[in-house]
């Protein structure tokens, strides 16, 4: 059964304003992404230590609400140390092994020529040459520079925007001219706080599975530094469909540079990708459910569109920063349409999956939900 044509948006009653409004949006978030990012990055931790607080809260529900959130802080704060120390204290060791691993990869590459019959296999050593230590080096430094700002920006607005919790009930209250109004706010920040939460959790338990079981192979392997690859692989599992990849192709590649033959990184690329294929398509669908419902496509588009507009920190922030957008484009009639085509099945609506019941077809369950938020969408002034 398909739609009616009432519900599906006619090109010509579009409002021109919401296309200019999305395109200068993007253009303002491009414009000023040194601002935004850390202050993106900085709400969506504030997601996470109010989740953790929740977690803390109900392990000790006697514990003062200061204390679960200070709690949750330290924990973010402490996690930000142990990144820094954990790359700055594993790429050290990498750096001191530069010739070591010069070396090697001039004999993967001589083996992979001869093998291709090529009468000059390349060198490394003369694909160095035209390389300038100074800028490379400034490069670096540039790159460290950018990451420590990032880092404190992202810290001293989470902390001010701890301070004003209890002040943004009060804030949105006053924005609003009836109390109807305020509670639907609330119901829309809610709704964005759950479904960024959810997400939050189930990457990060999912993340936890994938890192772990990767450790075991490349203990069980013999790969040097386990435990930071096993870091690696947990940090790009927030990356969505890329971060899968590199959490693959790079311990396997540098086992390529450890490992005197290929069986081994060939092992380790069977093995994580393995893993990554059963927690990705099994185990992490069965977890997630309808909570995001968003459509795959909608996922790889969005990671390139934040990409663009927010750098890295918009890459990993891609599936929550359109899970925000959807939840609040859907409260707007002449938004609406844009989060049904976000949306996984047509209804941006539930947090939960539908049950499929016997004689009702798909287009029918999207059909009653969309009717359903009309009706309420109607009785609001």
């Amino acid at each position: 059964m398909a739609l009616r044509a009432s519900r599906i948006p006619n090109p010509t009653s579009i409002d021109p304003s919401v296309l200019v409004a999305v395109l200068l949006s993007g253009a303002a978030i491009y414009l000023l992404q040194d601002v935004i990012a850390p202050l993106a990055l900085a709400v969506f931790l504030l997601v996470v230590v109010g989740e953790l607080s929740l977690l803390v809260h109900r392990l000790a529900p006697k514990a003062p609400r200061i204390l679960t959130l200070g709690l949750s802080l330290s924990v973010i704060v402490v996690a930000f140390a142990m990144i820094s120390w954990i790359i700055v204290d594993n790429v050290t060791r990498l750096l001191a092994d530069t010739d070591r691993y010069v070396a090697r990869l001039d004999s993967v590459l001589l083996t992979i020529g001869t093998r291709l019959g090529l009468e000059l296999p390349p060198n490394i050593e003369r694909l160095l040459e035209n390389i300038e230590p100074s800028r490379v080096a400034g490069g670096a430094l540039a790159w460290i520079r950018g990451g420590v700002s990032l880092v404190v920006f992202v810290l001293i607005y989470l902390a001010f925007m701890m301070a004003s919790r209890r002040s943004f009930d009060l804030k949105l209250t006053a924005l609003t001219s009836v109390d109807e109004g305020a509670a639907e706010a609330k119901a829309i920040f809610e709704r964005i706080r759950k479904a960024v939460g959810g997400y939050v959790w189930i990457q990060t338990i999912t993340g936890l599975m994938i890192a772990g079981a990767s450790w075991i192979v490349m203990w069980a392997v013999g790969l040097p530094q386990p435990i930071f690859w096993s870091f690696v692989i947990l940090v790009s599992s927030y990356l969505p469909i890329v971060g899968g990849v590199f959490g693959v192709l790079g311990p396997a590649l540098f086992g390529l540079l450890e490992f005197d033959d290929f069986t081994k990184p060939i092992i380790l690329l069977v093995g994580l990708q393995a893993i990554q294929l059963i927690v990705g398509y099994i185990v992490q669908p069965r977890m997630q459910g309808g909570r995001l419902n968003i459509d795959p496509v909608i996922v790889l588009l969005s990671l390139a569109l934040w990409s663009v507009l927010l750098g890295t920190t918009g890459a990993f922030l891609s599936t929550p920063l359109t899970v925000a957008a959807m939840a609040m484009l859907a409260e707007f009639k002449t938004t609406r349409w844009i989060a049904v085509l976000l949306s996984s099945d047509g209804n941006p609506y539930p947090t939960k999956p539908v049950r499929r019941t016997r004689g009702a077809s798909d287009a029918s369950k999207v059909r009653a939900g969309l009717n359903a938020r009309s009706g309420e969408t109607a009785s609001k002034p």
